[in-house]
């Protein structure tokens, strides 16, 4: 210990020189705490130790300080400025905003198809069929349907289709929404109206390890990360939620301490009783994560409160 406090010390001296540093000694374990202590003892103005989770932080040196009581930390941590501290990569950093735009500019049809989504369903899945080898570009898509409900020719009008013809070129970001991202651009919206400090949606993320991953929607709140993943359509193939242990491996492969909601729309995932399966409940729990009902789904702000501290 003595030979990795005299290394670092140099190292200080040499990035730092005489000047005055302010250290958090929150790191995790006591024997780290102390060595950093004895390394910046004679160097730093103050040392500062804060009892996570709370967002204050106590000033434990100079000694003659009042340690015991506390500062609150106004700070408020932006998704990208908290996964960055964790060495982790944001990929498409330039295109966030772009998409938060998207998803805003998306609001109002995202709003009626969950409202509606029951009599649009087999049109998604059509949709779905048709368009998920094709995510990565634009496509010109024709498609027969025979539409006889009310509300899936209302929402091929939404849609821009003319005349009830399901025929035209679709862009990349018209073909993601069609295929599942209008459930993240709904929950993007339904959190955004809450008071998060920053939400963001189809985030992209590179671990330190080189493993890249895009995430549906996340949020800050109170310097704390929570994910939300959707899955749209039945998901006939997933019955026990295993969409959840992405959520567990983001806490593996990225080092992050996150707490995680699944919103689906899959009535494969509801019990005969009516609630939510036991086996799925279980896995949500083992991946510290909540799974909201999908007939829930259009309550997700109301919902999804009952579960974050201090959202209003």
């Amino acid at each position: 210990l003595e030979d990795c406090e005299l290394k670092f010390k140099n190292e200080v001296a040499q990035k730092y020189g005489n000047d005055k540093l302010t250290v958090n000694l929150t790191c995790g374990t006591k024997i780290m705490v102390l060595g950093a202590y004895n390394v910046f003892k004679d160097t730093t103005e103050q040392m500062i130790y804060t009892p996570l989770p709370k967002n204050e932080f106590l000033v434990v040196y100079p000694q003659e300080s009042d340690c015991k009581t506390p500062v609150p930390l106004n700070l408020r941590l932006s998704v990208e400025a908290y996964v960055t501290a964790y060495g982790i990569k944001v990929k498409n950093s330039n295109k966030i905003e772009k998409l938060k735009s998207n998803a805003r500019n998306n609001k109002d049809l995202c709003e009626w198809m969950v409202k509606n989504y029951k009599d649009i369903e087999d049109l998604l899945i059509k949709f779905y069929e048709h368009l998920k080898n094709h995510r990565d570009k634009s496509f010109k898509l024709k498609m027969e349907h025979v539409h006889v409900k009310h509300n899936e020719k209302e929402f091929l009008i939404r849609l821009g289709f003319i005349d009830g013809n399901i025929e035209k070129t679709l862009s990349k970001h018209e073909i993601r929404f069609m295929t599942g991202d209008w459930l993240s651009g709904l929950c993007f919206n339904e959190i955004c109206k809450l008071s998060v400090d920053d939400c963001v949606t189809e985030i992209e993320l590179i671990s330190s390890k080189g493993i890249d991953n895009e995430f549906d929607v996340m949020f800050t709140k109170d310097n704390a990360l929570y994910i939300v993943e959707c899955k749209s359509l039945k998901q006939s193939h997933d019955k026990n939620a295993d969409i959840l242990y992405k959520i567990s491996a983001l806490q593996h492969d990225f080092g992050l301490k996150v707490k995680g909601f699944l919103v689906s729309t899959a009535r494969t995932i509801i019990s005969d009783k009516g609630g939510i399966e036991e086996s799925v409940i279980k896995r949500a729990e083992q991946c510290k994560s909540r799974v909201i009902h999908p007939d829930e789904i259009k309550n997700f702000s109301i919902w999804i409160k009952n579960y974050v501290n201090g959202l209003t």
